[in-house]
């Protein structure tokens, strides 16, 4: 399949070279070919470090509607986490808050992606949501946040299910 795919992108390459009558110069090829390759199928790194990128900006402005583990940047008012807490207690919280965190920056990062991009992250989305969620935990304990290892493994399991569906939810949508 790929290579009947590689083949007809040849074949139409080389037709239009044809219609043109231009002879162009194997080492242009060669790059307009790379180029095009890093465009249809982008690197994973890539892609997490432009959803990284979104998700540092998005976690940053999220928490002004979830108090994620008592960060509350903006000193908001409300917070979801409390509303969370009321329906489900403190574990529900947590993963309650581990999904928003994650999802509200996936969901804002598949309007940024191209749809190659959205298919590697797609491809990757375990990966990349665990590691999203790993990044965030970190940062939190860097800005002085305690957390015990049950309350850091709640909010992960949350990011990871979150970070899969939202993953999933953008490229069905993306793709329809």
């Amino acid at each position: 399949m790929k290579n009947q795919i590689k083949e007809n992108l040849l074949n139409e390459y080389e037709e239009f070279l044809m219609t043109e009558n231009i002879e162009v110069p194997t080492e242009l090829k060669r790059r307009v070919f790379i180029k095009i390759g890093h465009l249809i199928k982008p690197k994973a790194v890539f892609v997490f470090c432009k959803v990284l990128a979104i998700h540092l900006i998005v976690g940053f402005f999220s928490l002004s509607i979830c108090h994620q583990f008592g960060m509350n940047p903006f000193r908001t008012e409300f917070s979801l986490e409390e509303w969370f807490m009321r329906s489900g207690g403190f574990g529900i919280c947590m993963f309650a808050c581990g999904t928003l965190f994650v999802s509200l920056s996936l969901m804002t990062a598949g309007y940024f992606l191209t749809i190659e991009e959205v298919r590697a992250l797609r491809r990757t989305a375990l990966l990349q949501s665990l590691s999203l969620g790993i990044i965030s935990l970190g940062l939190f304990t860097a800005f002085g946040i305690e957390m015990a290892a049950t309350i850091a493994a709640l909010w992960l399991a949350g990011g990871l299910v979150g970070g899969l569906l939202t993953t999933e939810t953008v490229w069905r949508l993306r793709n329809a």
